[in-house]
């Protein structure tokens, strides 16, 4: 997106942009699995534009509660839309993140494709996992890229089509212990933790 913005308006803050700066981001920040790096990359995006909170609750909510890969980056592909290096599969199987986290949200999806053994892995990869996953991570870029297009033409149009992206509810119950104070009924203070990603499935199983 940087680049085409770049090329869309010339000299301005994103032609000065470096290329490649989030490429970090790659295996959840230099394959620590921790955020996975295209909301990652996502987030940096809205933010140079100057978007405001409601369109980053927006993208980050969207991507923790949507299936993913979508077929849309075969479809687009085997229509002559574009080229790569590295043609995409079909019908991958996809799954909800539930989570940002890259380990989560890719454990996932490779549960939802059934590992090694899984019949689309079998069938289009021999088995090979790595080469599975790298299909579906590109994918997701494409799906993710797509939502952020539409959700900056939105807020630019001032289009009323954003939902207030409303918290998980296990977010607002882990709020309740974990906003922080003294709690009497346990004799102790609780750990303050101030988040909008899923408790019970992110981080707490």
């Amino acid at each position: 997106m940087i680049g085409q913005l770049a090329a869309n308006y010339p000299g301005s803050v994103y032609d000065q942009m470096v290329r490649g700066s989030f490429n970090y981001g790659a295996g959840g920040v230099a394959a620590w699995r921790s955020l996975c790096g295209v909301p990652n990359g996502g987030m940096a995006m809205l933010t140079q534009i100057g978007a405001p909170a409601k369109v980053k609750d927006e993208y980050f909510a969207w991507y923790e509660r949507t299936p993913f890969p979508t077929n849309a980056a075969y479809e687009d592909w085997a229509a002559g839309g574009w080229t790569v290096t590295t043609a995409p599969k079909d019908n991958a199987p996809s799954a909800v993140p539930k989570s940002l986290l890259c380990h989560a949200s890719h454990g996932r999806w490779l549960e939802a494709a059934g590992g090694p053994e899984g019949a689309w892995v079998t069938t289009q990869f021999a088995g090979n996992v790595v080469t599975a996953g790298a299909d579906r991570c590109s994918k997701l870029v494409y799906n993710c890229v797509y939502k952020l297009c539409e959700l900056i033409n939105a807020w630019m149009a001032a289009t009323p089509v954003l939902p207030t992206a409303a918290l998980d509810p296990s977010v607002a119950a882990c709020m309740t212990c974990h906003a922080g104070g003294y709690d009497a009924a346990i004799d102790q203070c609780v750990p303050e933790v101030t988040g909008k990603m899923k408790c019970d499935e992110s981080c707490h199983q």
